[in-house]
């Protein structure tokens, strides 16, 4: 008799992380009980679109329902994905396995990212069945539902990202703000551009045929890889041993990406628009650079010693740490603000540094209170952001609007970073140049503060520096800077 064909299971060479929470998370009565009411509901929307008197309706909420799985449901399966292995003791376990913190971080996210890949290739034959019934245009049918996909891994990335805190509070907050206003806010988007229009959703594709269509869809493509790596690498570093290099790595890419946004912005002819788009880039580079401890592990710094001079001068910039991240952000910073003065205003270059003042002031403010020992700078950080952010700049706006027409405007704005561009905003023509100038010699308090705090935290690690240099350099002796 001829033996039994052998079950097929998943590859060796896909992770074995990425297996153990795919298995896990297919098993889930969640995701089965998600699949199961998905598909009832899109196959009574399906038929529902037969009728031309209730097309646009049905379609507003097949959007909607796809965007509420694809984009909140699936993502949020990552809410305590890392936090649960931290309470529970078992990623010490996972990191016996010789999983590196990368590669588990990515696991977890994958899992999500498939699951979800999975529910939107099952959506397509209603696609497909509602393209048949008239009305529709496929491609365009198609590409939004990609997005749609493309979105929730990016939302699932951030989600994974935040779980490695163990704060519920902390994690509940900045979870379940953004995504119920900016979930709401798209699906009555929909739901009227469905309702108050008769064009279909073929306006996305159609973006992807005009001229310099493909340079957008590079971008978008590319700024949501970036954007994936960006927040695993972020969590990553939550958790990964002290004497790991992941800085290296995250700040080389980092560095290739904001270069990368100003090349495309050259040679598309876009540099203006482009420009603000690094500006926001640049906002959570800078978070993520100055939310680093100062790293004491001797061999840390051997390995940049070990490489000569190139290594001493990359140690400033890729170390970990926010110390390095200090120097690092304000290279960025600096060549930023150039491009977009180069390639829109002066103004707006100023606005762009007041933004970074305003990062910078949230990580001096850190290292002035107690909250600079803690383990991971993160919560604090993300804490302070919220209270300055949504407090004092929330005040303070009722307050400048109000004064704006009285001309106090100037007298208030140019205090805090946060609130110069409502003041710059409300201000009159000719008094937004002095306003812009004032605001921006206050903001360099920021960075100054911040620097002094550097140096002496940069002191704090000679000893760690001089034994890396001992190790390396044992037997030719000298000092470490």
């Amino acid at each position: 008799m001829n033996a039994a064909p052998a079950i097929m299971d998943f590859p060796d060479r896909l992770s074995p992380m990425v297996v153990k929470e795919l298995r896990q998370g297919l098993r889930t009565r969640l995701f089965g009980g998600v699949l199961l009411t998905l598909h009832l509901m899109l196959v009574l929307l399906t038929l529902m679109s037969g009728g031309a008197e209730n097309a646009t309706v049905v379609s507003g909420w097949f959007d909607g329902i796809v965007t509420l799985v694809l984009c909140i449901i699936m993502p949020l399966r990552g809410f305590s994905a890392v936090a649960d292995e931290l309470k529970s003791g078992t990623l010490d376990m996972l990191a016996l396995t010789r999983l590196s913190a990368g590669r588990i971080i990515f696991g977890k996210w994958a899992a999500i990212a498939s699951q979800s890949l999975l529910l939107m290739l099952s959506i397509l034959p209603y696609v497909v069945a509602r393209f048949v019934f008239g009305g529709l245009d496929l491609f365009g049918e198609i590409a939004a539902l990609f997005y749609k996909w493309l979105a929730g891994v990016v939302i699932a990335a951030v989600i994974v990202a935040l779980s490695t805190q163990r704060q519920f509070w902390l994690r509940a907050v900045v979870v379940f703000l953004p995504l119920m206003i900016g979930g709401c806010g798209a699906f009555s988007f929909m739901v009227m551009k469905r309702v108050g229009t008769s064009t279909t959703s073929g306006s996305m594709f159609t973006v992807f045929t005009k001229s310099g269509g493909g340079s957008t869809l590079l971008l978008v493509v590319g700024m949501a890889a970036w954007a994936i790596f960006f927040f695993l690498s972020l969590a990553a570093t939550r958790i990964a041993p002290t004497a790991s290099l992941l800085s290296v790595v995250k700040r080389s890419v980092h560095c290739v990406m904001i270069l990368s946004l100003l090349l495309l912005g050259w040679l598309t002819g876009s540099a203006a628009d482009i420009g603000m788009i690094a500006a926001g880039v640049l906002t959570l580079i800078m978070i993520d650079a100055l939310t680093e401890r100062v790293n004491e592990v001797s061999s840390v710094y051997a390995a940049f010693y070990q490489r000569g001079w190139p290594g001493r001068v990359a140690l400033w910039l890729l170390a970990p740490g926010w110390v390095t991240g200090l120097v690092y952000s304000a290279l960025m910073v600096s060549l930023v603000v150039v491009y977009v003065g180069w390639t829109r205003s002066v103004e707006e270059a100023k606005l762009v540094f007041v933004s970074a003042a305003g990062i910078w002031m949230i990580a001096a403010l850190v290292q002035l209170f107690s909250t600079r020992k803690s383990r991971d700078l993160l919560p604090p950080f993300v804490i302070c952001w919220l209270f300055v952010n949504v407090v004092i700049a929330t005040l303070g706006r009722l307050l400048v609007m109000p004064l704006s027409t009285k001309g106090a405007t100037a007298g208030l704005s140019w205090a805090l970073p946060q609130l110069l561009p409502v003041g710059y905003a409300a201000a009159d023509a000719g008094a937004k140049a002095d306003l812009l100038n004032l605001g921006v010699l206050a903001a360099c308090i920021w960075p100054a503060l911040l620097l002094i705090a550097a140096v002496l935290a940069w002191g704090h690690a000679r000893a760690a520096r001089q034994e890396g240099w001992r190790m390396i350099h044992d037997k030719k002796g000298g000092v470490a800077v």
